[in-house]
């Protein structure tokens, strides 16, 4: 027997009631009772309502009141316990109005006895305990619906959406757009990068027919008022108690965002692993364009003025040159170039540029200029700003080739952590934006994605490089900006250039007289470290002609062993920043300048960068930008070992 006893609060205006129900309780063997009795109406409820009892008998007579107005006053009182109503006679209409009110059972006085009062008490509390164990469920899965962090819609076995959680309801904005999202065999199938694909049916519904689940499944949703979201949905059926299919459960969730930031991933690692290839490439042929201008510039100055070697020698220059701005694309699209970073206003910089881009843009097509007022400042190129805006024009034009509008303009973004979502690329900060629409052909997602891989071109052959807008990507890139692009077929393209803004103000020019002195040259020792060998030849040839003494290594353990044969006696040293046989340039400088700190460094390399590692900024080392001409060298070396630069980029 249980050591608890079941409480038990009889309500009865009859105390003989009272004393059978007692004697009644008294012969339960099973379990022990505590009987307490109220014998009028109000009393009764006050008691029921401080719930201190497990069960609760009422009377159907309570004097000028009954027990069943009693359970329908306590109707709205959920804490209640369960209640039993007595009577003395079976009235089947009593019966059913009591449990309409909430009566756990009903039981005739006449007919009781310990047996059935024991069971019906018993199973009474024991449905209570269900009933409150079910509910509590009940409320807990509806909890987790609702605070369910994934989209979840119930279907029938027509699509028709017949549940949805709270997160399903924002993300398909059920309530806003039945008609776009309210059957999930309308939606339309894409890709795993969220493209559509058109004709395709949707998986969901091959889920109803064989009864297999799917999982991650992208669709995308055209809402009217012009969003577009990609969503991933997974889907298994729901059977009836027959084991038939009525229904599935298909969890969605917005993976708009998650998509576009994998796809600016993967064009990021695409595009620095080509740019690794094109800094290589342009490293070698500056090598060569190097040894190419120095042979023309030896032809020249030896050639006669005027005569076909001369000229011949020229045109050799001349096409070198044209070839080094060829490079120089590759190493901006790389970000191996050298920028000359300074405060400057976008407005200023577009001004200038208004009278040259209507010429380059040709008569049919009109420029449009809108400038935003007090735009801040930004830290950044002229040289290379004025390479994207002229990148972007050209782009325009040839997008238009029967005429059109090219609208170039400025404004300011701030972005904060929920602003920042709208784009992929941004962060929270202020921002200048630079943008060109053009009216022009415009393009499909598809091509969109590949614009700004190097070579890449959609102009004939021999009308493109390629170079355009991956050297508008890389510059963007270089300055800490970010680029957005939004274009439609027929109905032309935009692009956005987002910008750091700076808050320092634009120095006043200063503007120094250059005095042309010629070049000089010198008795001192320079050890020449190059593992391209005819340009060694030609730097040797060159510099001998300075009357300085020359010597040469073609890697940085070489360069050692001369130096040591030579005990030091080197004024100069003028190396390669890459160098073979597992010695940089930088570490054969910083060796040598441990052993004689008085040595002057001359840097070189085909990158058009300063070499990698802390940069020195005193007069002893310098930095040139190959390709290079050999008066440039002889004038450059005579500065460095006379001291006279601080830190020259000659390129």
């Amino acid at each position: 027997m249980s050591a608890t006893p079941v409480k038990v609060l009889l309500v009865d205006d009859d105390e003989d009631d009272f004393l059978i129900t007692r004697d009644l309780m008294s012969q339960i063997r099973e379990r022990r009772h505590q009987l307490d009795w109220i014998n009028n109406y109000n009393d009764g409820l006050a008691a029921i309502k401080r719930c201190e009892h497990d069960l609760c008998l009422l009377d159907y007579r309570l004097g000028e009141r009954t027990g069943l107005e009693l359970l329908r006053e306590l109707q709205a009182f959920e804490a209640c316990p369960p209640m039993i109503l007595l009577t003395g006679q079976g009235d089947q209409e009593i019966d059913l109005e009591a449990m309409k009110a909430g009566a756990a059972d009903y039981l005739v006085k006449s007919r009781l006895s310990s047996d059935t009062l024991e069971r019906a008490i018993r199973y009474a509390i024991e449905r209570k305990r269900s009933q409150a164990t079910l509910r509590h469920e009940r409320d807990f899965v509806s909890r987790i619906m609702d605070t369910s962090p994934s989209g979840i819609v119930v279907t029938d076995c027509e699509g028709k959406i017949t549940f949805a959680n709270r997160r399903a309801e924002e993300v398909l904005k059920l309530s806003q757009y039945p008609a776009q999202t309210s059957n999930v065999l309308a939606w339309r199938v894409a890709d795993l990068d969220g493209n559509l694909l058109s004709g395709r049916v949707s998986l969901l519904k091959n889920v109803l027919i064989s009864g297999e689940p799917v999982l991650d499944i992208h669709h995308v949703i055209e809402f009217p008022d012009g969003q577009r979201i990609v969503i991933s949905a997974n889907a298994s059926t729901l059977a009836n108690a027959e084991g038939r299919i009525d229904g599935m459960i298909v969890t969605v969730e917005d993976v708009t965002q998650r998509l576009a930031l994998e796809t600016q991933l993967r064009q990021s690692q695409k595009m620095d692993s080509l740019g690794q290839l094109a800094a290589g490439v342009a490293h070698d042929i500056n090598n060569v364009l190097t040894i190419i201008q120095g042979h023309a510039g030896l032809l020249l100055n030896g050639a006669t003025p005027d005569s076909d070697a001369a000229k011949s020698a020229s045109q050799i220059a001349a096409a070198s040159d044209r070839a080094a701005g060829f490079i120089r694309h590759l190493l901006a699209f790389s970000r191996k170039q050298i920028y000359r970073t300074k405060i400057l206003d976008l407005n200023d910089v577009l001004r200038n540029l208004e009278s040259l881009l209507p010429r380059m843009l040709g008569a049919q097509i009109a420029l449009e200029t809108h400038y935003a007022p007090q735009l801040p400042h930004i830290a950044a190129d002229t040289a290379l700003i004025e390479q994207i805006v002229m990148n972007l024009a050209i782009n325009a034009r040839d997008a238009m080739p029967k005429g059109g509008k090219l609208r170039i303009e400025t404004s300011v973004l701030d972005l904060d952590v929920i602003s920042v979502r709208r784009h992929p690329e941004g962060r929270p900060g202020h921002f200048v934006c630079l943008a060109a629409s053009d009216t022009g052909c415009g393009m499909e997602p598809a091509l969109i994605r590949r614009i700004f891989e190097p070579f890449f071109t959609t102009k004939e052959m021999g009308k493109g490089t390629g170079l355009g807008l991956a050297t508008v990507y890389a510059v963007v890139k270089q300055h800490r900006g970010w680029i957005e692009v939004q274009s439609e077929v027929g109905a032309g393209s935009t692009f956005r250039i987002f910008l750091p803004a700076s808050d320092q103000s634009v120095p006043t020019p200063e503007v120094a007289p250059v005095a042309l002195e010629p070049i000089k040259g010198g008795k001192e020792t320079i050890l020449l470290a190059e593992d391209e060998g005819a340009l060694l030849e030609l730097m040797r040839h060159v510099l001998g002609q300075y009357q300085y003494k020359i010597l040469t290594a073609t890697s940085g353990s070489e360069a050692l062993r001369i130096w040591e044969q030579h005990e030091g006696r080197i004024d100069l040293l003028l190396t390669d920043v890459i160098m073979p046989g597992g010695m940089t340039g930088r570490e054969l400088a910083d060796e040598l300048k441990k052993r004689k700190p008085e040595l002057k460094v001359i840097f070189t390399s085909g990158f058009n960068t300063i070499m990698p590692g802390k940069t020195r900024s005193t007069g002893d080392t310098v930095f040139l930008a190959k390709p290079y001409l050999p008066d440039a060298v002889a004038k450059l070396i005579r500065n460095t070992l006379d001291a006279v630069s601080a830190l020259p980029v000659v390129a």
